[in-house]
């Protein structure tokens, strides 16, 4: 290797380094980013539930004071209550005296209370709970408040006595709530796209746990909510005013609240943390384990990113190897094809100026120096051919042909424009063609190229056996045709058969022989027997000879 390629290929390992390193970088960086990221969604969820059970309790705090207020107003006028909440399905009103039965009270169709008789799921006989666990239902007690004073020396106590007059009993529409609230909360709260990537379900905290909303399943937040925040509850104003307290005045108030199921146990407290609770799921995965996923999705893109690169550094010092070796064949090849192109030119030069100086006396004389003349005239025919063929294939511009070809007649017309020259050279040719040989479709000139070069490679590397044997099968099993062209020459060394078929290639022993030729014969051999989708083979033994084989596809 030259410097500039040692040079580049230590770029290229230290590149591979710094790719390394960035993948442990990048690793731990990922890592640390998917916690992140894991800790910013569930913190983000945490809030978006805060919101949607804030959001809820206020509008249970709001729909209370309602019934606290004007449902109480128009009970008590007779005039007609407007703007029901939606939450409330059905409301009644509870008025249970001291002495004698429970008086019942429902909101007809008109908007004004009438008497009616008490709902079986209404079973409690004090309005001293603010929930109703089955159906979903919510109770607003309405209370009297007495006031008095109590005078000190240096201070004066206001004591107020709040006592039951009744309540309101409003049953929840829980299909208001699948169908309208809930959905709406959830698009408020989490946003729009939230249902896509989240599963959402509402369920009771309080046995039997059923479910009003959604599928309950394993959640990745839970979030209780329906509770009513006492500060927020409108308390009932003294029958008559109270003086203004000093400074150190005590004001005594208490009130406690319970949710009640059917048969009257107490369950839970409604000013608790809530009686009902959001269950948010991240869909497929566990939100944790989706991330995780996630993080390992990118790591394994940003891992396969990284062997392309190295990939493609490897591909590169290949590239430039590869190049390094074609730059120096072809200046192989420009020395070899100026060295073989010299010696024609050369002897045409001569035979030509001792014939024009008048030199060649006699038929015989002529004769020789005629076929002298043509045979370097062909050597250079043959070596403007071969260079000319080899351009053509590799550029693109010249296409095969698609011809029936007779192999038998394309077989015997190379071998016997070869004969003569054979003979002279002391070889002795043999030739085993099948009689049957069917034909093919193709370019008769690339495959009669691709004989010439096999008989003038033989001529060429096996002067010391002195025999050539060509030929021809038909494979039936195989679908396809081989031709053969054996030597018994020095033969190939197996470190150079699969190099000798590359362009500008000799083999060493060849260079060594100095035996002409410009490194393209067996190139075009190749090229040429590719061209009709088939292969070439070679076995040889070294100082046995060699064996080229061409086979056609049918």
């Amino acid at each position: 290797m030259t410097f500039g390629s040692r040079t580049l290929l230590a770029i290229c390992i230290v590149l591979v380094v710094l790719l390394g390193a960035l993948a442990a970088v990048q690793y731990r960086w990922s890592t640390r980013i998917a916690a992140a990221d894991a800790q910013r969604e569930k913190e983000h969820l945490d809030s978006a539930a805060s919101l949607f059970a804030n959001r809820f309790n206020d509008l249970i705090a709001e729909t209370t004071g309602y019934l606290q207020n004007e449902a109480w107003a128009a009970l008590n006028s007779g005039e007609r209550l407007e703007n029901t909440p939606k939450l409330v399905a059905e409301l009644y009103f509870l008025n249970i005296p001291e002495n004698g039965a429970a008086q019942v009270r429902r909101l007809a169709g008109n908007g004004r209370f009438e008497t009616a008789s008490r709902p079986e799921w209404i079973s409690f006989s004090r309005c001293g709970s603010m929930a109703i666990q089955q159906p979903p239902a919510l109770v607003a007690p309405i209370f009297r408040v007495v006031a008095f004073q109590d005078r000190g020396d240096d201070e004066i106590k206001v004591r107020r006595t709040v006592n039951g007059v009744g309540c309101f009993v409003a049953r929840i529409d829980t299909a208001y709530l699948r169908q309208t609230l809930f959905p709406q909360l959830i698009r408020d709260s989490f946003g729009a796209t939230a249902a896509a990537e989240y599963n959402f379900a509402v369920v009771k905290r309080i046995p039997p746990y059923d479910i009003l909303y959604g599928s309950r399943a394993r959640a990745d937040l839970k979030r209780a909510f329906f509770a009513i925040d006492p500060g927020r509850l409108p308390f009932p104003k003294a029958a008559a005013p109270l003086p203004a307290p000093r400074p150190n005045a005590v004001f005594i108030q208490h009130m406690e609240s319970t949710i009640v199921t059917k048969n009257g146990s107490t369950l839970a407290d409604l000013f608790g943390p809530g009686i009902w609770e959001l269950d948010v799921a991240h869909k497929g995965l566990p939100l944790a384990a989706s991330f995780e996923q996630t993080r390992r999705r990118n790591m394994l893109l940003s891992i396969g990113v990284e062997a392309l690169l190295i990939a493609a550094i490897a591909f590169l010092v290949i590239a430039t190897r590869r190049m390094q070796q074609l730059a120096n064949q072809k200046m192989q090849f420009v020395a070899s094809v100026s060295h073989e192109l010299r010696t024609p030119v050369s002897a045409l030069t001569i035979l030509s100026r001792n014939q024009a100086d008048g030199l060649v006396v006699g038929a015989e004389k002529v004769k020789q120096y005629g076929e002298l003349m043509h045979q370097q005239t062909r050597r250079l025919n043959e070596m403007v051919e071969q260079t000319l063929l080899y351009a053509g294939i590799h550029s693109g511009l010249r296409r095969p042909a698609r011809d029936q070809v007779d192999l038998l007649c394309l077989i015997e017309e190379a071998v016997d424009a070869r004969r003569d020259e054979l003979e002279r050279a002391g070889f002795r040719v043999e030739m085993a063609l099948s009689p049957e040989l069917p034909g093919v479709s193709g370019d008769a000139k690339l495959l009669r190229t691709a004989i010439d070069n096999l008989l003038s490679n033989a001529q060429k590397h096996a002067e010391s056996g002195h025999w050539i044997r060509v030929s021809a099968v038909h494979g039936a099993a195989e679908k396809e045709i081989r031709i053969g062209v054996e030597d018994r020459g020095a033969g190939i060394d197996p470190a150079s058969r699969e190099e000798i078929f590359e362009p500008f290639c000799r083999g060493p022993a060849a260079v060594d022989a100095q035996i002409p030729g410009s490194g393209l014969g067996l190139s075009l051999v190749r090229s040429a027997v590719e061209a009709h989708r088939g292969a070439v083979t070679c076995t040889s033994e070294p100082g046995r000879g060699s064996t080229f084989t061409l086979h056609l596809p049918l």
